[in-house]
Order: C-alpha cells, then sequence, then structure tokens
C-alpha cells in the first residue's frame, strides 16, 4: 500500500517528474549515475546501511557530484554512527515535531553530505 500511496503522489507532485520509487532490497539497488540525493525513511539496521554507503561511495568516486543524504526519525545509535563516519560531513537538520502531536526528539531529519 505504502508504494501506491507514493506513486499516486508522484503524479500529482510538482517535483513528481524528477522523483523514481523503486522498489528493491537497498543493498543490491543500483544507483542511477546522476542520482545525487538519497532520503531514509526511520533507516535500517546500520549493518545494512554500510552495505548501501559502500555503494553510495562508489557511485561517488565514479561519477564526483555533491550527494546529500537525509535520514528521517533517526535513532541514537545511527546519530553517533553519521556523526563519527569518515567521509560525512553534517549539514544540518530539520525539525519535524511540528507535523505530529507530542514532542518526540526523533522528528526529524539529519542531513549530511558526503565529501570526497
Amino acid at each position: 500500500r505504502l508504494a501506491e500511496d507514493a506513486a499516486a503522489n508522484q503524479r500529482t507532485a510538482v517535483s513528481g517528474g524528477r522523483t523514481e520509487f523503486v522498489q528493491n532490497r537497498a543493498e543490491v539497488y543500483e544507483l542511477p549515475e546522476d542520482a545525487d540525493r538519497f532520503y531514509f525513511f526511520n533507516p535500517f539496521s546500520l549493518e545494512l546501511f554500510c552495505r548501501v554507503l559502500g555503494r553510495i561511495r562508489k557511485s561517488f568516486y565514479e561519477n564526483p557530484r555533491e550527494l546529500l543524504l537525509f535520514f528521517y526519525y533517526p535513532s541514537e545509535e545511527y546519530e553517533r554512527f553519521l556523526m563519527a563516519e569518515d567521509g560525512l560531513k553534517f549539514r544540518g537538520e530539520i525539525d519535524c515535531r511540528d507535523l505530529f502531536p507530542g514532542n518526540d526528539e526523533r522528528e526529524r531529519i539529519l542531513i549530511f553530505e558526503l565529501a570526497g
């Protein structure tokens, strides 16, 4: 159902022509050489993310460009890892707590740049 909702939103969104939804396992997904933004929703395990990050780095070294990574609803473990990871530069965060009831500190998006 989530994939169907995303596809419906894509058809009507202003950025719909620039966005592609692909349902695949992250660790085997072939990155387009011009992909420059990566969004991770409530990210998966760090072990799996390290494999995905390796594929993103490989793509970056084969085709250098500005690459931004967005992490919605990150855990403390994820945040510690990202802040300490060589080659990732923290660019900021977007506070999303106003979108939902309560005051959940994880309701935010962390933004990182992959640096060469």
